[in-house]
């Protein structure tokens, strides 16, 4: 056996070696703690939050932040509706020209036909005069057969043109048939208001200011704890925030004092087991007894510059 014979890429077959050296498709990669946010951490800054606040599904954030997403995402959909609208009218606006250009074209084409536009003139006023008059005549005589006859040539050209493009498309590589990009809009009728942080779904939850809850933790120098059993709260903590006063708590707390007693021991406001318990969303330790995501895959295309 050569040399050579051991070089990668030399055998038929890839071998595990290799295809951790290649450079796309789908890469996993294990996550440490470093790649976890502390529970106390704002989503969007990635800062211990300031006046922290959460959504609907337990995600933290500073108050100025999710205000600032908020109005932000509202402004980039008013932008985008005003943009749809502009050219949706744009689009209307060169259908009608098309139309009134293809009628233009087609009503003289049929006057030179039925009319005989290039016969010879007369010299003579008088024959001019008639000429014209039968010709107004004839043209309001045969109006119904012109529109008849126009619809059916726009309709065939239009035809046409499609079983061209369609014939261009095939054989895309010569420079003649090369396709056009011409702008798309996406309407944005159909989007609203996000939570970025959510996994759940693809582009997160819906968001909205009166689901936002703001969030009362009991501090002693940099750790927050339970008002209830004193106990530090982490990463690995099942943390409660009771939705009509705020109050976060560990969740065995909640279930022996809060849920049977059915009011909040700090604050004694009236408290609903079914909706005003939400869990405070965390990351996880970066170990599998943690929670949280364990590992970021990502596909990545072949020839990417």
């Amino acid at each position: 056996m050569v040399r050579h014979s051991k070089n990668n890429t030399a055998s038929g077959v890839f071998t595990y070696a290799e295809r951790q050296m290649v450079d796309y498709g789908t890469k996993s990669r294990r996550l440490g703690r470093d790649s976890k946010l502390d529970f106390d951490s704002c989503y969007l800054c990635l800062s211990t939050a300031r006046s922290p606040m959460i959504c609907a599904l337990g995600h933290l954030s500073c108050k100025e932040c999710v205000l600032q997403s908020i109005l932000e995402q509202k402004q980039s959909i008013e932008e985008d509706k005003r943009q749809f609208r502009e050219h949706l009218q744009k689009q209307e606006k060169e259908r009608k020209q098309r139309i009134k250009e293809d009628e233009q074209r087609v009503v003289e084409d049929y006057e030179k036909r039925e009319i005989g536009l290039s016969r010879k003139r007369s010299n003579d006023d008088d024959e001019a005069n008639v000429v014209k008059q039968s010709k107004a005549r004839l043209l309001q005589d045969k109006t119904s057969s012109a529109s008849r006859a126009l619809v059916a040539v726009i309709n065939a050209e239009s035809g046409a043109k499609d079983r061209k493009k369609k014939k261009s498309e095939s054989s895309f590589w010569v420079p003649d048939n090369a396709p056009s990009a011409e702008p798309t809009v996406s309407d944005p009728n159909g989007r609203s208001v996000r939570c970025w942080a959510s996994s759940q779904l693809k582009d997160g939850h819906l968001l909205k200011v009166k689901h936002l809850v703001s969030v009362s933790f009991r501090s002693m120098g940099k750790d927050k704890l339970c008002p209830s059993c004193d106990k530090a709260f982490g990463n690995s903590s099942k943390i409660d925030v009771l939705r009509p006063c705020g109050h976060a708590m560990c969740h065995r707390c909640v279930n022996n004092f809060v849920l049977p007693a059915g009011i909040c021991f700090v604050c004694e406001k009236k408290i609903d087991a079914d909706k005003d318990v939400v869990r405070l969303h965390s990351e996880g330790t970066g170990f599998s007894g943690g929670g949280g995501q364990m590992v970021a895959e990502r596909y990545d295309h072949a020839l990417q510059a």
